[in-house]
Order: C-alpha cells, then structure tokens, then sequence
C-alpha cells in the first residue's frame, strides 16, 4: 500500500516538476529567440544604413564593391534608376525576388510613406528597415525577412535601392545556447526527481511506522483480550456442568473480567490520548499529597511482600499517613522521613488527576518487580526551582536495549512473567501525560541495580521535573 502511494506521490511530482520546468523552458527559449531576432535586426538596420551612406557618397557604381558588401552580409540588392532596373546582376535575380523587391517597395509606400517624393524637399537619403511576410504570390519565397527601401537622391536620378536578407534560423538543437539551456532543463528534473523520490520516501516512512504500529497494538490488544475471554468462556462451561463449584468460578469470572476491563480502560486512555480528547486541566497543587495518596495506595502490598518501602518528601503542606511522626519507622518496614518545613512547600502548576495516574502506574511497577525483601526508596526535592522526585527499586532492572521500549506499547521486558496485572501499556501512558504536561520521562539503572524512571517539571510554573 505504501509502495504505491510513494510511487504515485513521486510521478505527481515529477509531472508537476517537469511541466514547471519546461513551460519554464519554452519562455526562456522564447525571449531567446525574441532577442536573437531583435539583435538581427539591429544589426540588419547598420549594415544598411552604412551601405546607403556608401552609396551616397560614390561618384559612380563598383560593381565588385558592391558584390563583396552583398556577400559580406548575406544582402540582396535591387537599384532603381529613375524606376529602370539597373545590369547589375539583373540576369540573376529570378521572378519570385522581383515579387519580393515589389512587395518591399509597396509596404514602405503604404505603411511608412517612403517613396521617390521623400526625397523631393532636398533631402539626399531616406530609407526605411522593416519586418515583412511573403506574398501570398509567393509562395516559394521563405515566410519571413528583413527588408529596406531607400531612396537616393543625386545631381541626375532618384536611385531606388531595395535590399532584402533572410535571417538564419539556426535548428534548435545547432544553437549551443538553446542546447544548453534544454540540457539543463532536463538535468534539474532528473535531479529534483530523484530528491522528490528521496524526500517523499523520508515523509511516507513515519505513515509506514504508525501502520504497523497501529497493526501491532491491534494485534497485541487482541491477544491480550484473548487469554480473559477464554478464562470467562471456560468457566462459563464448568459452571453448566459442575454447578457446586459455581461460588469458585463467579471469584474467577469476576477476576477475568476486573481485569479485562483494566486493559479495555488503559486502550481507551491511550487512543483518547492519542486523538487529543484527553483535556489537562492545570491547576496549583501539592505534589507531596498526591505522592503521599498515590503512596497509601501501595502500602498494603509492600507490607504483603515484606517490602522496605522508605518515602522522603518535604513537610509543609504534607501530613504523615496514619500520622506517622517524623523519621519513624513501622513494625512493617516501611520508613517516612519528613524534612524541614522550611524546604518546600512542593506547590506545581499540573493535572493533579493525571499526576496521581502516573505516579499511580509507577508505584505499581515498583511494587509489582520488586522481589519479596526487597527496597524502594521514593523522595520528593526541590533544587534550583525543579521538583526532583526519586522513586527507586531494586528489583531486576533492565537493560540498556530496553531502556529505549519500555515506554512502548503492550512492551514488556520480560515475557515470561506470569503476572496477568500488567498489560505493557501503563509506562506509554504515563510518558503520554507527561509529554502533554511538557515534560519528558526516561529510565535509568538505581543504585541497587533496580530501575529509576525519570520525569521533569520546573516548580510554579506549567512544566514538572519527575524522576521516579
């Protein structure tokens, strides 16, 4: 599907290129053309203009002069003596010339008044250069040339001089100019087809990456979907054929379900995040509150675990869960160390709703990898007006080619875990919040080889620095 639409999208655009190009082309080979004609017949006009003042200033007629000037410059020459054709080279001008000389004598009579009269008032020289078609009697005669008539006043006659040149119209592909310029006309677009090519195949690759994306999360929420579906079908079954056991399968038809509606929850999260519909709603809050919710939320299976779960935050605004006093340590292995109250009051301008998801997600990773005995070490600190928020483990950790994936969708490091509770998508979820909260979330190694996930958002202001 993509190999068409980047074939299709690069034959656009080389058609849109070459037809700009060579419209381009053909004006430039135009104006060319009009110059070269107008440069001609500036040329035409002084090669004249020099041979009448010739004429003018000759006593009598050089027959050989008069053959080199002709030759020279590609002329042909009628004189008129009193309107009688003069021998020179009478005999070689054929009929369809004499028409020629005729028509030029009567274009300049009709169209620029120029005639044997225009000498009449004592002017010595009068000619006139100009353009002119063939006649329609004529049809052997070339479609165009450059004609002029003059006429010559001396002590005895008026000379009529008619001289005529047909320019030379140099092939297209002869002229070195116009050669050049097609050459390379047709270089640019092979060379703007080939970026075109290049480029579209840069801006289609993110559309192919998103597909098989798209693909993969379909694919992988399918598979997800299954394992419950087939948990509540079977159950379904053993319940119509072994009634007694009925209390049993409802606990597990229930379980099946609670969490097959977590997973439908977390796809809905992530394509209204991905659709834009998810609003953040920023307002001042106080981080230590939230973390110290999102904190109660675990404390229950970290003691189950027997889990040393220790949480530093600053006092002000705070309160101790369960009242806890300062630096206390519970019967459960489980610390709250409370700092000066003059440290921070830990106020952020975030989506207190969204916040508490993410640290949500990331205390239940925490809780969930860490091994029984275990420690998870978690701090709020403000430094140089950035919130620094630590939340650590020691649990397997991962490695550095799946630092990078773990923010991935349905992505889990290790596969084999039998852990049904977690779907791959919290991480990706919580990078989407935080993203939309301007920040950014990486993960790192803790110091007890477990991992350390990291979030940032300077302090009263709309941007956190996380690192959890």
């Amino acid at each position: 599907m993509f190999r068409k639409l980047r074939i299709k999208m690069t034959l656009f655009c080389v058609f849109i290129i070459s037809l700009i190009l060579l419209s381009m082309t053909a004006v430039l080979l135009f104006l060319l053309h009009q110059n070269e004609e107008l440069t001609s017949f500036q040329d035409f006009e002084e090669t004249v203009s020099e041979l009448y003042q010739d004429f003018t200033g000759e006593v009598a007629l050089s027959h050989p002069w008069l053959d080199e000037v002709c030759s020279s410059n590609d002329l042909i020459v009628s004189i008129l003596d009193n309107g009688e054709p003069l021998l020179y080279r009478q005999n070689q001008i054929d009929t369809d010339m004499e028409l020629l000389f005729a028509q030029a004598r009567e274009t300049a009579l009709n169209e620029y008044a120029v005639s044997e009269l225009s000498v009449a008032d004592g002017s010595s020289l009068v000619h006139k250069e100009f353009q002119m078609n063939k006649s329609s009697e004529g049809e052997g005669i070339r479609k165009s040339c450059q004609a002029s008539v003059a006429y010559i006043s001396t002590n005895y006659s008026v000379l009529c001089i008619t001289a005529i040149r047909f320019p030379v119209s140099q092939n297209i592909w002869t002229n070195t100019l116009y050669r050049s310029v097609i050459l390379t006309t047709l270089c640019a677009i092979l060379l703007l087809s080939l970026l075109s090519f290049f480029l579209i195949r840069y801006l289609v690759h993110p559309l192919e990456e998103g597909h098989k994306r798209q693909i993969n999360f379909f694919a992988d929420a399918s598979h997800e979907l299954r394992s419950p579906l087939a948990v509540l079908i079977s159950s379904l079954s053993a319940m119509e054929s072994c009634p007694e056991r009925g209390k049993e399968l409802l606990q597990t038809i229930k379980k099946e379900s609670l969490r097959m509606q977590r997973l439908v929850n977390d796809m809905f999260t992530l394509a209204s995040l991905d659709n834009g519909k998810i609003a953040i709603h920023k307002t001042e809050v106080c981080l230590n509150t939230l973390f110290l919710e999102a904190y109660e939320k675990f404390e229950a299976a970290a003691i189950h675990k027997h889990i040393f779960l220790e949480i530093s935050i600053p006092l002000e605004s705070a309160h101790a869960p369960y009242g806890a006093p300062a630096s206390s340590v519970t019967p459960f292995k489980i610390a709250a160390r409370w700092a000066s109250p003059k440290e921070s009051d830990a106020t952020a301008y975030c989506d207190p709703e969204r916040l508490t998801q993410v640290f949500t997600i990331l205390f239940d990773n925490a809780v969930s990898y860490t091994p029984e005995g275990g420690h998870i070490l978690a701090s709020i600190l403000e430094s140089h007006n950035k919130f620094i928020i630590t939340v650590s483990d020691s649990g397997p950790g991962i490695p550095d080619e799946a630092k990078a994936k773990v923010f991935s969708r349905f992505y889990r490091y290790d596969q084999s875990r039998t852990d049904k509770n977690h779907f791959g998508l919290g991480l990706s979820i919580a990078k989407e919040i935080i993203e939309l909260h301007e920040g950014t979330i990486t993960v790192q190694d803790s110091a007890e080889g477990g991992a350390k996930f990291i979030v940032v958002l300077p302090a009263n202001t709309n941007m956190c620095l996380f690192a959890l």
